[in-house]
C-alpha cells in the first residue's frame, strides 16, 4: 500500500510536468512541420503554406507550455513549497523577494529553462520577421528547442541512463533514502529550505544572468540564417538579417558579459572585474568569435569576400555557446573554476555532448553539400584595403578565442595529452599572468586596426590622404598617452604599448567622425563602437595597472587563512585586525571599526568602518567618510563560514574597496579571556597569554597642568593592574 503524505501540494508539480511534456512534444511537432514545409516548397507550395501553418501554431504551443513552466516553478518558489527538491534546494523563507527570481538560475534546470525562454521570444519574432527563410530559420530553432526541452523531461531509463532533470521532482524523490520519508507527515519537520547561494543574493545577479543569457540565446538567430542559407544555397536573402541579429546579438551578451564585471568589481572580493576564470571564458570567448564574424559579414556585404571564413565564424560562435555549457555545466572544471555551480550535472555529460554532436555534423555536411556553390571572388584583395584589414583583425580575434578556450580546456583535453606523451599538462597556477601575457598583444593589435581600418576604403584607398589623417592621429595619441603615462607611471613596454593603442583609438574614432563623417549621425554607428572599444582598453589599463593594497600588516601576524604556510602568510600579510574604536593606518587614512549591525529582513551583518585622511603636519581632517561592507556570517547550508561583499568610495583617479575577510562566528561568539587583578611593586613582573609586561614606576614628571601630585614625591606605592589575555 503506497504512503498517503501529509501536507504536500501536488497540483502544481504535475501541472508544471505535464508543460514540461507538451512544451517538448510542442517543440518536436514545429520542428517537423516546419521541416516538411521547407521540404515541399518548390515542389508543392499549398502543401508548404499548411506544413508553414502547423509549424507555426506547433511554436506557439511550444512557447506557451514554456512560460507555463515559468510560472509553475515560480509559484512553488514563491509559496515556499519546501515539498519540492528545487524550492527547498535554492530558497528558503527569509529570501526577499526580489531575491526569487536568482533561485532560478542558481540551479541547471533553471538554467536551461531561462535559455528557453528567450529562444521562444526571439523565434516568436523571428517567425513574424523571417519571410521567405522562416521554415529553414524556425527549423533551426524548433531543433534547438527540441533539445532544451529534453533538458527539464526528467525521464529514467534502468539505472544508468537519465534524460534531463525535472525542476518539479519531490524532495522525498530526490533523498528517497533519508528516514525522514518513511514518515506520512514528514512535511511537518521540514520548517525551512536549504538557501540560495549566497553570492547569488545581490542585486546584479538578479539582473546580469537574465541580460547574460539573452545574448547566448540570440547567437541562435545568425546560425538559424546560417543554417538556413546553407540549406537554400541562397546568400543574399540571408544577409540582411544576419547583420542585424549579429549586431544584436553582439551587443546584448557584450552588455552581459560587462554586467557581470560590474558585479565582480563591486561585490566580489578578487582584486577586480576579470580573473579569467572558466566561467568568464566561456562567455567571452563567443563573444569573440560573433564579433569576428560580424566584421566578415559586412566585408561579404561590400565586396563579395570572406563568404566561407563568415560562416565559419558565425556557426562556431553558437557551437562554443553549447561547448562552453559543456564545461560549466558538467563538473568538468570543478577544480579551476570558483563559480558554484560548475559541479553540478555530470548527468549532462553525455547529454549535452550528443546536442553538440548533432549541430557540429550538421555544419560540416551542409558546408561539405554546398562547397562548390559557394561564390567566390578571384583576386586577391589590395593590402591598403579595408577588408583586408578587417579580416586580419577578423582572424586575430579568431586566434585569441582559440588561445582562450584551450588554456580554459585543458582539464577536458589533458588526459588525451597524457596518453600521447606520456606528460601531464596542468591548468596554469597564475591563470592571470597566463592570458595577460599573450592577450596584451591581442588588444595591441585589435586596437591599432580598430582605428585605422575606418580611415581605408572598401576596394582601394587614396595612401597619402590615409596616411595623413593617420599620422594627425598617431601624433595627437602620442602626446596624450606620454602625459597619462607619465601621470599614472606606467612604464612597463606592453603596457606602455597599449596606452598608446588606447589614445590612438579614441583620438582617431573623434577625428574620423568629426573630419571624415561630418559629424554625420547616421554614418557614426562604427566609430561610436571602435570609440567604445578604446576607452575599454583604457578603462581596463588604468584601473588594474596601479592597483595597491593599502591594509599591509605591519604587525608580522600570521591570521591563519590557510593550511598552506606561504598562501596564509600572503594573505596575512595584506590584511589588517581592526577592533572596535581603534584607528588603524591603511595608506593615506586612518580606519576604524566603529560596529556592526543585521538589518531586520537582512541575512547580511554591515560592518561601520569610518575612514579619514589626515593632514601629518597639522593633523587637520582633510577628508572622512564611512563605508558599510557586508557579510553572510555562517549562512544556513553554507560551507565556509563568511562570504564578503566589499563598500567601495569612487573618485574620479580612483577607488577604494574595503571588505571583511574574517569575523568572530555570532553564533558561537564565546570570550575565552578574562579580567585578573595583581598587586605589583616596582620591578615586578606581571605575564598574559602571549607576553608579559614589567612595572618600572609611574612618570612623575607630568607636565598637565591639572595634575596633582599625591603627597610631596607623588605616589609610590603598590600599583592595581588590569591585564587581559589575547
Amino acid at each position: 500500500m503506497d504512503t498517503q503524505f501529509i501536507g504536500e501540494s501536488l497540483g502544481p508539480g504535475k501541472l508544471g510536468h505535464f508543460f514540461v511534456i507538451t512544451s517538448f512534444v510542442g517543440a518536436l511537432f514545429a520542428a517537423f512541420s516546419y521541416f516538411r514545409s521547407a521540404q515541399t516548397e518548390k515542389t508543392d507550395l499549398n502543401n508548404s503554406n499548411s506544413w508553414l501553418l502547423m509549424g507555426r501554431n506547433g511554436f506557439v504551443i511550444h512557447s506557451a507550455a514554456v512560460f507555463g513552466i515559468f510560472i509553475a516553478l515560480y509559484y512553488i518558489i514563491a509559496n515556499h513549497m519546501f515539498e519540492y527538491h528545487y524550492a527547498w534546494r535554492h530558497s528558503d523563507l527569509s529570501l526577499s523577494s526580489k531575491y526569487l527570481l536568482s533561485c532560478f538560475w542558481e540551479g541547471q534546470e533553471g538554467s536551461f529553462l531561462l535559455w528557453s525562454i528567450w529562444h521562444c521570444v526571439l523565434g516568436l519574432i523571428v517567425m513574424k520577421n523571417a519571410k521567405v527563410l522562416e521554415s529553414r530559420v524556425m527549423t533551426v530553432v524548433s531543433v534547438v528547442q527540441v533539445a532544451l526541452a529534453s533538458m527539464l523531461l526528467g525521464f529514467v531509463f534502468g539505472p544508468e541512463v537519465k534524460v534531463g532533470s525535472t525542476p518539479f521532482m519531490l524532495l522525498r524523490h530526490a533523498m528517497q533514502d533519508a528516514p525522514i520519508f518513511a514518515q506520512a507527515n514528514y512535511m511537518e519537520f521540514i520548517k525551512d529550505g536549504n538557501g540560495l547561494n549566497i553570492l547569488l543574493q545581490n542585486y546584479w545577479m538578479v539582473i546580469h544572468p537574465p541580460v547574460l543569457f539573452l545574448g547566448f540565446a540570440s547567437t541562435l538567430i545568425p546560425f538559424a540564417y546560417t543554417i538556413a542559407a546553407l540549406w537554400k544555397n541562397d546568400y543574399q536573402s540571408w544577409l540582411k538579417p544576419t547583420i542585424n541579429w549579429a549586431l544584436f546579438s553582439g551587443g546584448i551578451l557584450g552588455l552581459g558579459i560587462m554586467m557581470g564585471g560590474a558585479w565582480a568589481y563591486e561585490s566580489l572580493t578578487f582584486g577586480g572585474y576579470w580573473a579569467w576564470d572558466p566561467v568568464e571564458n566561456a562567455s567571452l570567448v563567443p563573444w569573440l568569435t560573433l564579433v569576428a564574424g560580424l566584421h566578415t559579414l559586412v566585408v561579404y556585404k561590400a565586396t563579395g569576400r570572406s563568404l566561407i571564413i563568415t560562416i565559419f565564424l558565425l556557426t562556431l560562435t553558437y557551437l562554443l555557446i553549447w561547448y562552453s555549457t559543456f564545461l560549466t555545466r558538467t563538473g568538468v572544471l570543478g577544480d579551476t573554476s570558483v563559480h558554484a555551480f560548475t559541479g553540478e550535472g555530470k548527468s549532462l555529460y553525455w547529454h549535452l555532448i550528443s546536442v553538440l554532436g548533432v549541430l557540429l555534423i550538421t555544419v560540416i555536411a551542409l558546408v561539405a553539400a554546398r562547397w562548390k556553390f559557394f561564390p567566390r571572388v578571384k583576386e586577391e584583395e589590395k593590402i591598403n584595403t579595408r577588408e583586408f584589414w578587417m579580416f586580419i583583425g577578423s582572424f586575430i580575434l579568431f586566434l585569441s578565442a582559440m588561445q582562450i578556450i584551450i588554456s580554459t580546456s585543458i582539464p577536458v583535453w589533458s588526459p588525451l595529452a597524457k596518453m600521447i606523451t606520456g606528460k601531464d599538462v596542468a591548468p596554469p597556477v597564475e591563470p592571470v599572468q597566463h592570458y595577460n601575457s599573450i592577450q596584451v598583444w591581442v588588444a595591441i593589435i585589435v586596437g591599432l586596426l580598430t582605428a585605422t581600418v575606418l580611415f581605408l576604403r572598401f576596394r582601394s584607398s587614396d595612401n597619402k590622404i590615409v596616411f595623413k589623417r593617420l599620422s594627425i592621429t598617431a601624433s595627437i595619441a602620442l602626446a596624450v598617452s606620454l602625459l597619462i603615462g607619465f601621470t599614472q607611471k606606467i612604464d612597463t613596454p606592453q603596457y606602455a604599448i597599449l596606452l598608446f593603442v588606447a589614445c590612438y583609438t579614441i583620438v582617431g574614432m573623434l577625428y574620423y567622425a568629426i573630419k571624415v563623417q561630418k559629424g554625420k549621425l547616421k554614418k557614426l554607428g562604427p566609430a561610436t563602437s571602435h570609440f567604445g572599444f578604446g576607452l575599454i582598453l583604457l578603462g581596463i589599463l588604468l584601473s588594474s595597472y596601479n592597483k595597491e593594497v593599502i591594509s599591509y600588516n605591519t604587525l608580522g601576524v600570521r591570521f591563519g587563512f590557510s593550511k598552506d604556510a606561504g598562501e596564509d602568510i600572503a594573505e596575512s600579510r595584506e590584511n589588517v585586525l581592526l577592533y572596535r574604536n581603534v584607528p588603524v593606518a591603511m595608506g593615506d587614512y586612518f580606519a576604524t571599526y566603529q560596529g556592526d549591525s543585521i538589518p531586520e529582513g537582512d541575512a547580511r551583518t554591515f560592518y561601520k568602518v569610518h575612514y579619514q585622511r589626515i593632514d601629518s603636519a597639522t593633523k587637520e581632517v582633510k577628508e572622512s567618510f564611512m563605508l558599510y561592507p557586508n557579510a553572510f556570517v555562517n549562512p544556513k547550508g553554507q560551507d565556509g563560514g563568511l562570504s564578503a561583499n566589499p563598500a567601495s568610495k569612487h573618485y574620479l583617479h580612483k577607488d577604494i574597496f574595503t571588505y571583511v575577510t574574517s569575523v568572530i562566528d555570532p553564533t558561537k561568539k564565546t570570550d575565552t579571556s578574562s579580567y585578573k587583578s595583581h598587586v605589583v611593586h616596582e620591578g615586578d613582573t606581571i605575564y598574559a597569554n602571549t607576553g608579559y609586561l614589567v612595572f618600572k614606576g609611574f612618570e612623575t614628571d607630568v607636565e598637565n597642568p591639572q595634575y596633582q601630585p599625591f603627597g610631596s614625591e607623588g605616589y609610590a606605592g603598590p600599583c592595581i593592574f588590569h591585564t587581559r589575555g589575547f
